[in-house]
């Protein structure tokens, strides 16, 4: 039985993970629900791609069997409390996003010591901005991100929590123009 070919071209995909990450001065995610071909992922890794936005525990469990060093973002805003405990646990997953206060004390909570019940300490928090999606085919503004007049607060009651502090967003799937960021 022949081997499939990917749909993908390795060496074009190659050649521009390695493209990206040599000219941005950032750490680059790479959205494993793009494509969560296990070839890829290890390309994308052999390229210099660490870092992983999964947004299911199904991705997390991918990544860290596939690529058990590169650094888990779990970027969808809202996820079970298991599946949080078991990326944290499990996978080592440090870094989560959230959109609202009770999202916040869910990873809390799901991360608390089995032993002590004592909070995390070394939690990762990016709280999600609702933006325009104007630009994209497809709009995620209202099923996601935080009002960004809640969101001073919501900022506030996460640094209370976490060693590191961000904000993400998402204008939209099939964003073809850069004025959508």
């Amino acid at each position: 039985m022949r081997a499939r070919a990917p749909r993908w071209p390795p060496r074009a995909a190659a050649r521009a993970a390695r493209y990206f990450v040599d000219r941005f001065p950032g750490k680059t995610l790479y959205a494993v629900k793009a494509n969560p071909s296990p070839d890829l992922l290890q390309l994308l890794w052999d390229a210099g791609v660490t870092h992983y936005d999964v947004a299911s525990i199904a991705e997390v469990r991918l990544v860290a069997r596939n690529l058990p060093n590169a650094v888990l973002c779990f970027m969808h805003p809202v996820k079970t409390a298991a599946a949080i405990a078991e990326a944290y646990f499990d996978h080592g997953v440090r870094t989560f996003s959230l959109d609202s206060v009770e999202e916040l004390e869910k990873i809390i909570d799901a991360c608390r010591s089995p032993e002590t019940g004592e909070a995390p300490r070394d939690l990762r928090l990016c709280v999600r901005l609702r933006v325009s999606s104007e630009y994209s085919e497809l709009s995620l503004a209202s099923k996601f991100g935080c009002d960004l007049v809640e969101a001073p607060l919501l900022l506030q009651q996460a640094r209370q929590h976490c060693d590191w502090l961000g904000v993400c967003f998402h204008v939209g799937s099939q964003a073809m123009t850069p004025f959508a960021f």
